[in-house]
């Protein structure tokens, strides 16, 4: 029932004021503390306009990274497929398996900004089947199949990958909110989903919270009956000494992105000010879509999740850049330390010779007193 695997998910998100340069050397170094830490995989976004999203090419920083890194599994988190050729989409993905010894993850969706699709002339009004056309495409294509197909969108005329999977077939996540048309998507291409509990701005008011993961796991029961396979949860987790001071860590970050980028650049209607921020945050964390607090509570809180969705296989943090960097290293560090391993048993054994110990203590000591108090041997 509890997830064994854990990754982390990237926004390409930085703020306008911050150096691309720097924001771009943090990205980094959240990828190699991942490592460290020893998560499991890492997703990493793209974004190409609004002056948020300065990551606009995920797998280069993954070849960058490739020989940086050697063990965790790297994603792209997501690649819009209507913004590429879904050949060139399908021969990067295979280079970068060969690339990473077979750690890359092709993680695709339809695309989310408006603004990066007037800017390259992708109809907003068409990504939806753009999108289904070209994941049949990217997904034959990475199996190793000839593709001779024309579509209003793009043309591939006997493609075809020369480079072959280092040692697996390469898997293809799909971003998905498991609506109908996408559970029929993920049932018939054999991608596996990554899924948000809630959306990355969480929620308009705190009268808007509902129950996100009552929804979700209705969702997930007619997608397990539909299609096999793993599924990826990505949920804000922020490890803390309380749940309120998670909030105060949180907070000032949390506004800022609300405010600035969902208000003020995409013209979200988030109210302005900070008490209704301060209810929404609470009532997400109180629903469970956001999971703050201290160790022991976020282990409770993710057993919670995962047997109300019916089980979980990969937990994916969601890091969305509303914590300064100190106190999200502290928190990764918390979590990759005291919360992962008791979701994944790890403490078994050591409880279980404790308790053994413990309950032989006063036996052992009259042994211990026994074995002093006896002569010397000759």
């Amino acid at each position: 029932m509890l997830p064994t695997s854990f990754g982390c998910f990237t926004l390409p998100f930085h703020p306008p004021r911050q150096d691309p340069f720097h924001s771009l050397g943090d990205d980094i170094d959240l990828v190699l503390l991942a490592e460290d830490l020893g998560f499991d995989e890492i997703w990493i976004g793209e974004h190409h306009a609004g002056g948020w999203g300065t990551l606009t090419a995920p797998d280069l920083l993954i070849a960058a990274l490739a020989r940086e890194t050697r063990a965790i599994r790297l994603g792209t988190g997501v690649v819009p497929l209507p913004y590429h050729h879904p050949v060139h989409v399908a021969e990067r993905i295979l280079l970068l398996d060969n690339l990473t010894r077979g750690r890359a993850l092709l993680g695709c969706g339809p695309g989310a900004f408006v603004q990066d699709m007037e800017m390259i002339g992708v109809d907003p009004a068409q990504v939806r089947p753009h999108f289904a056309a070209a994941l049949e495409t990217v997904t034959a294509l990475v199996r190793g199949e000839t593709v001779d197909v024309h579509t209003p969108w793009f043309t591939a005329r006997e493609a075809q990958l020369q480079l072959r999977p280092y040692r697996e077939p390469v898997e293809v996540v799909v971003a998905s909110s498991l609506g109908d048309p996408a559970i029929e998507q993920l049932a018939g291409t054999g991608t596996h989903p990554l899924v948000n509990l809630t959306p990355p701005w969480g929620a308009l008011r705190a009268g808007m919270v509902g129950d996100p993961i009552g929804q979700l796991a209705q969702r997930l029961s007619v997608l397990r009956e539909r299609a096999a396979g793993p599924i990826r949860l990505n949920v804000f987790v922020h490890v803390s000494d309380s749940r309120e001071s998670g909030i105060d860590e949180i907070f000032e970050g949390w506004m800022r992105q609300r405010l600035e980028l969902y208000r003020g650049t995409l013209g979200m209607p988030v109210p302005g000010s900070e008490s209704a921020g301060r209810s929404a945050l609470e009532a997400l964390i109180d629903a469970g879509a956001f999971i703050v607090g201290p160790p022991q509570s976020c282990v409770e809180r993710i057993t919670e999740l995962s047997t109300r969705l019916g089980g979980l296989d990969t937990l994916i943090l969601f890091v969305p850049g509303w914590v300064p960097n100190p106190l999200l290293e502290r928190s990764l560090r918390a979590f990759a330390r005291e919360v992962a391993p008791a979701l994944r048993g790890w403490h078994a054994g050591v409880e279980k010779s404790l308790a053994a110990a413990t309950a032989g203590s006063a036996r052992r000591a009259e042994l211990r007193a026994a074995m002093a108090n006896a002569p010397v041997g000759v």
